[in-house]
């Protein structure tokens, strides 16, 4: 058993569980200015709102359907990339389907035979393709020569290779299927290819016999079905160029309405070339078609060689999008005047209505400015005004509780006996006395003035200095000699606990400064906090009150899902090692034990289990492997304390703690503290939950499930 600068045990033992399955500032109060009351404006405004609304209703809702239709039109036109390739790539996924399913049959095995006839694999070709819909289909041998294609006559480009091909090859080298865009004369088409093997692959029988394509055009009916998913007249063009000469675009499918040849003309210059030669999306951009104002996108559609063979293009109409606006605009007209003979007196009426409750609420906000946290608030209804004064309400017991918290800190801080600071006396040598350390008011290695001793253990000692240098207190720990000999495993996790800590950076996480040596003692400086320890908070309150209670376990999350972010698991959360300043602000520290997610423990390699007993998590009595779930056990144990003033498990001696970790479930926390509310109670239960996937997966989880508590 070895004991931390706090005093709170923490254990050391081999591994014998296996068998166990500031004060605030007032603020000056400005002078109050007598002016129109909220009723008053509110009546006024809307008066005159209503007066001038039939004057600009038109050029408004003009300007405003006109805003509106260019951003529907852009918000669509910008999704046209997304859905084209959707659309895409669902068609190929079924046509390789298909496909795979052809030269899965027997009978095509059969045609790959060297005696089968050309007229035999020919007239095959024809009849898939009528079966397939398709445009052709072909069928090639194992070395990429085709056998048969149903858009020649019979014969032609017999023995031609195609394994030059990525759609052939590909099927070839991989036995998988493939697909890409072609350009079969002026049409665009997607082919799929699939390998045709024979044998069992199981038993390694299989073997390539051939390959089996077939291409289906992009045609009318799949851009009629690209219309309904992009809501715009489209088509698709294919550059019919030869290669090396200026692009040329053909339209080649479009739905009615599209005036391809016209909207070509219509595209500035520059734009296929944007498209076919460098192979970029155009557009949105503006063009005027028949005296239609429209705007385009446009997407190159690419072979497996990534040429641009050809363009998806979307047009978009702006004067039938701006149809239903001009409705609207006329029925403006009409709401205008009505409005005008209702508006007078129901916005009287409306007026009184709602600045009495607002009125309220801006005296209580001056009051809570003022200090005066008793003030009356109007009763919440179901409205916004409604929820403004529920915030409101909230928002006070938050302040009445969080200065009850600070009167407590406050309080606990007077009592608290400051160290004295004496004259100084600077070591010029070793330490006299062998585990004694420094003396208050003596000079640490002629850089730290000692100012106060903050706590002894077994290990070493903690005390408040300056630091001359910075002009600065710091937290010192001076350690043992004795206890920190070089090659020992307490001076590898020393120095393990610097390297870790002094990679968190975090305003609820206590700054690890760096770590020296004076006349053979090893010592660290860390960030002073002039706090209280949690462990004194629970001590002297027992169970705290709800909402002090849920902001110290809103900040220690916070300050634990950094160390997690950081790789580390801390292994050592216990209210000794949380403190809680003045001001109200949680901090976490002593990363003594800590260890990196991944990577070497040196307590592990001596096989000792570390960790304070009661607030261990069952895999950690176990020894075992620890990950950032184990933590979230020790912060549920701390959460219980903290709420229920006892702890989950209790027991005669440190071994029995740590067994009943492993093996008892502890009593629900409401059953300890009847007010506690239903969720808190169910959080706190997850995370001492014995088997950690239970547990919630993060800190940050931990934190979210804190953030829905209504206290």
């Amino acid at each position: 058993m070895k004991t931390d600068t706090d005093g709170s045990p923490t254990l050391v033992t081999p591994k014998p569980l296996s068998s166990l399955s500031e004060p605030g500032l007032t603020t000056p109060t400005s002078p109050r200015t007598k002016g129109l009351g909220i009723g008053t404006k509110f009546f006024l405004a809307a008066t005159l709102l209503v007066v001038a609304t039939l004057g600009v209703a038109i050029a408004f809702a003009t300007w405003r359907a006109n805003q509106v239709a260019e951003k529907a039109i852009r918000e669509g036109l910008a999704k046209v990339p997304a859905a084209f390739q959707s659309e895409k790539n669902s068609f190929e996924t079924q046509l390789k389907a298909t496909v795979r399913s052809i030269a899965d049959e027997p009978g095509t095995k059969v045609l790959l035979a060297p005696d089968v006839s050309n007229e035999t694999v020919y007239e095959w070709t024809q009849t898939k393709t009528k079966l397939l819909g398709a445009k052709s289909v072909f069928l090639f041998d194992r070395a990429g020569r085709i056998l048969a294609r149903s858009d020649r006559n019979l014969g032609e480009d017999v023995g031609r290779p195609f394994n030059t091909v990525k759609w052939v090859l590909s099927p070839i080298e991989t036995w998988l299927d493939a697909t890409a865009v072609i350009r079969e004369g002026k049409i665009l088409s997607t082919v799929a290819s699939s390998p045709v093997i024979s044998g069992e692959k199981a038993a390694n029988e299989a073997r390539l016999e051939g390959v089996v394509a077939a291409s289906v055009p992009f045609d009318t009916a799949r851009v009629r079905a690209l219309r309904g998913i992009t809501g715009g007249q489209a088509g698709f063009l294919a550059n019919t160029a030869k290669r090396g000469d200026p692009p040329s675009a053909e339209v080649t499918a479009s739905t009615e309405g599209f005036f391809g040849d016209s909207l070509v003309r219509a595209l500035p210059p520059g734009t296929l070339d944007t498209l076919f030669t460098k192979g970029e999306e155009v557009g949105p951009i503006d063009v005027l078609v028949n005296g239609d104002r429209r705007l385009v996108k446009a997407i190159p559609i690419k072979s497996a060689n990534q040429e641009a063979l050809g363009a998806f293009v979307v047009s978009r109409s702006r004067d039938e999008e701006m149809a239903a606006f001009k409705e609207i605009r006329n029925a403006l007209l009409l709401i205008g005047l009505v409005s005008i003979l209702v508006a007078i007196p129901v916005s009287l009426a409306m007026g009184r209505r709602i600045a009495k409750p607002l009125e309220e609420l801006a005296r209580g906000a001056v009051a809570i400015r003022e200090g005066r946290l008793d003030v009356k608030l109007p009763e919440a209804g179901g409205d916004e005004v409604g929820a403004l004064a529920r915030a409101f309400s909230a928002m006070v017991g938050e302040l009445r509780e969080k200065a009850q918290l600070e009167s407590m800190l406050a309080d606990m801080q007077r009592r608290t006996v400051e160290a004295p600071v004496v004259k100084t006396e600077k070591l010029t040598g070793p330490i006299s006395t062998p585990g004694e350390g420094p003396q208050v008011g003596q000079s640490f290695g002629g850089r730290y003035q000692i100012l106060g001793t903050l706590g002894k253990g077994g290990m070493g000692a903690v005390y408040r200095a300056l630091d001359k240098e910075l002009d600065d207190d710091v937290a010192l720990k001076v350690l043992m000699p004795d206890a920190f000999e070089e090659g020992t495993i307490a001076v590898q996790t020393l120095k393990q606990e610097i390297r870790l800590a002094r990679r968190i950076t975090h305003p609820n996480v206590v700054r690890t400064h760096d770590m020296g040596e004076v006349a053979g003692v090893r010592f660290l400086t860390m960030e002073y906090v002039p706090g209280t320890t949690l462990r004194e908070v629970i001590d002297r309150k027992g169970a705290v009150a709800l909402a002090p209670g849920v902001q110290i376990a809103k900040q220690l999350c916070r300050g634990l899902a950094a160390v997690h972010e950081a790789g580390i698991v801390h292994r050592d959360i216990k209210p000794h090692n949380i403190m809680v300043l003045p001001n109200g602000v949680v901090k976490l520290m002593d990363f003594g034990i800590a260890k990196q997610t991944e990577g070497v423990d040196p307590n592990a390699e001596t096989g000792q289990t570390v960790g304070t007993p009661y607030y261990m998590s069952p895999e950690q009595a176990r020894g075992e492997n620890l990950d950032s779930r184990s933590d979230l056990y020790s912060v549920g144990v701390v959460l219980y304390e903290l709420f229920t003033g006892e702890r989950p498990i209790e027991g005669r001696d440190p071994l029995e703690v740590m067994k009943r970790h492993v093996s008892m479930e502890p009593r629900r926390p409401k059953d300890l503290r009847t007010d506690l509310p239903d969720l808190l109670d169910r959080i706190l239960m997850a995370c001492l939950a014995k088997a950690k996937d239970k547990r919630p997966p993060t800190a940050n989880d931990l934190y979210g499930a804190l953030m829905r508590l209504a206290v």
